[in-house]
């Protein structure tokens, strides 16, 4: 069911300016710096003055924000970037034997792709975080952000069925189980979901919880693995668990038979032992298909979804882990509020069930409506026309000119491609072209 991304960057590029230059990961969904790529040949990239008004736009919308991943990137990777994005300078690099020189420069920028290749100053990085130290990382660079819940507009594309399903139509007394929980991947930042296996077993929750876990992740098995988080150290065997044989693709699917068979989805999400906030499609599954949902998380994720107006259950049951910054405290919680839940009467359950399916219907109807999908898409023309107007009033080629002194400086050859590709002008004389393009363009 996967929607490809550049249909969705296709819908976005008609809310942005004539003159933003989006750029994106291709394929979808890999993080590689040499895989960044425009989105399409733009009709103002056959000009040079058209190219150097532009204002260009990484789209980091779908995974975290990462700066450590781009701090010291392997010279093949940018030489395959400059292949692909710039091949009139990589052709110039080699011919005037500087391209060492060429690559360590890319490489100090990390993901700043565009300095000195454009006249502004500044440029935009669309993305998906709140209280992001990551993202003041990247400001430090010269990114003036745009924010926006780009897996909210992604979850109504992947799950688009379950608005019409007639299979997720819920007897709340007919549920035997009290939780489903998907827990496949469990690296890099989702090493939690470890500890969390464990305290299912040792809280005796395996009963009441349709789960299962991969023993391996990127050919790693979970008892080779390094913790980054000591806290979250495991002493269980936790093959008393059924395999996890799901795919990598697996949360862009949905499956009835799991919520016909569970009360509550309780979710792993990316993100835990973490200051930021970054929901994605794995919470807005049980919401699309009304399911009442237990979210494991950032601190203050259920009042992240409540400012966007969906109810979470606190009338019904506790929802104070949301408010707890401790990891392990924060896990823990959960697990009590789950062991509280299995503990109920037969009686005590349908009640609860009942209610929590009412709250879950409510918000089922909210997600599918054309009300919420234009908040979605006006918080992103907002917040880009904020950025834009920014970057726009940083457009006086201080680094452009830079770039092209640190540049010439390396090469007489190179100088001369320089010179002979985009003029070498003053400062003096960019303001002057600038006013000179943008009266052309308008």
């Amino acid at each position: 069911m996967f929607v490809p991304f550049d249909k969705l960057y296709d819908f976005l590029d008609q809310h942005t300016d004539y003159d933003t230059l989006i750029y994106r990961f291709h394929p979808d969904g890999s993080k590689k710096y040499s895989d960044i790529c425009a989105l399409r040949a733009y009709d103002n990239l056959k000009s040079w003055k058209g190219h150097l008004i532009s204002i260009p736009m990484l789209m980091h919308d779908q995974e975290p924000l990462n700066f450590d991943l781009y701090r010291d990137i392997d010279k093949n990777e940018v030489l395959e970037f400059l292949h692909l994005n710039e091949p009139g300078l990589l052709n110039a690099c080699k011919t005037s034997n500087i391209q060492d020189h060429i690559v360590k420069i890319y490489q100090n920028n990390n993901l700043n792709l565009f300095a000195g290749s454009f006249l502004t100053d500044g440029w935009l990085l669309c993305h998906s975080e709140k209280n992001s130290v990551e993202l003041a990382k990247y400001k430090s660079l010269g990114a003036i952000d745009v924010y926006w819940w780009s897996h909210a507009m992604i979850a109504r594309d992947w799950y688009r069925y379950a608005q019409i399903d007639q299979r997720l139509t819920y007897d709340t007394a007919s549920f035997s189980k009290d939780f489903n929980l998907y827990n496949r991947a469990w690296g890099g930042t989702r090493e939690y979901r470890l500890k969390f296996a464990e305290m299912i077993i040792k809280n005796d929750l395996i009963q009441s919880t349709s789960t299962s876990i991969s023993e391996f992740d990127n050919k790693c098995h979970y008892r080779d693995h390094i913790f980054k988080n000591k806290m979250f150290l495991i002493d269980t065997d936790l093959s008393i668990l059924n395999e996890n044989q799901s795919c990598s693709d697996a949360s862009a699917e949905y499956c009835p038979a799991d919520y016909l068979r569970s009360a509550i989805d309780v979710v792993l999400e990316t993100l835990f032992d973490d200051s930021r906030i970054h929901l994605t499609e794995k919470i807005l599954r049980p919401i699309a298909c009304g399911k009442p949902f237990i979210l494991a998380s950032t601190p203050g994720s259920l009042q992240y979804l409540r400012d966007y107006g969906f109810e979470t259950f606190g009338v019904c049951i506790d929802e104070n882990y949301d408010t707890i910054t401790d990891p392990l405290e924060r896990l823990e919680h959960i697990i009590n509020v789950m062991k509280d839940i299995s503990n109920l009467s037969k009686v005590g359950k349908y009640n609860l069930y009942h209610e929590l399916h009412l709250i879950s219907a409510r918000n089922k109807k909210k997600f599918w409506s054309n009300n919420f999908a234009q908040k979605i898409i006006e918080e992103f023309t907002t917040n880009f026309r904020q950025a834009n107007q920014i970057c726009k009033d940083l457009q006086n080629g201080n680094q452009w000119i830079d770039q092209r002194k640190r540049l010439s400086s390396a090469s007489d050859k190179f100088r001369q491609w320089l010179c002979s590709d985009t003029p070498s002008r003053s400062r003096q004389d960019i303001a002057k072209l600038l006013l000179e393009i943008k009266k052309t363009s308008t």
